[in-house]
């Protein structure tokens, strides 16, 4: 048996069992971005979600893979999705070209994936939502594995 966690190659989570939703795909998701492993916000609708934005205020969570899909199909609006909300280890997609090293905080980038957080005045920084479990250097978007554990953003200093 490898030592650590495998990166599982048919579904998100890869330890940890989390706290999760069935929430439908909004009428203003962009269906190609609505993968497994990516972020997702609420949409206008009650228990509806759309793909998360850069630095996303009041994320529900990622998208899990279901019977129906695998983790390259991207669900449909008005499809049904699994949505995790809580704390685990996940395969989720960090931005091109983004420089992590294990720990390091990450926030929600544009189309639903992580970047790390940035340095800058408290309250304008996005709100942590999960942490680095590896490293990553590249130029195209990674798979990465994370500790997911969404965060309250700290407020602005008055």
């Amino acid at each position: 048996m490898p030592q650590g966690i495998v990166k599982p190659s048919n579904q998100v989570v890869a330890a940890g069992d989390p706290l999760t939703v069935e929430m439908e795909i909004g009428a203003n998701a962009t269906a190609v971005k609505m993968l497994p492993g990516r972020v997702v916000v609420f949409d206008d609708a009650d228990q509806t979600v759309m793909e998360a934005g850069a630095e996303a205020k009041g994320e529900v969570g990622f998208l899990e893979v279901d019977g129906t899909h695998k983790k390259t199909d991207a669900y449909a609006v008005g499809d049904q999705v699994r949505t995790v909300l809580g704390e685990c280890l996940a395969v989720l997609t960090l931005l091109a070209s983004e420089n992590v090293t294990r720990g390091d905080p990450l926030v929600t980038a544009a189309d639903g994936k992580l970047a790390k957080q940035a340095v800058g005045a408290m309250g304008a920084q996005g709100k942590v939502v999960a942490y680095a479990w590896e490293s990553s250097n590249v130029t195209t978007d990674a798979e990465i594995l994370v500790h997911w554990n969404p965060a309250a953003e700290p407020a602005a200093a008055a």
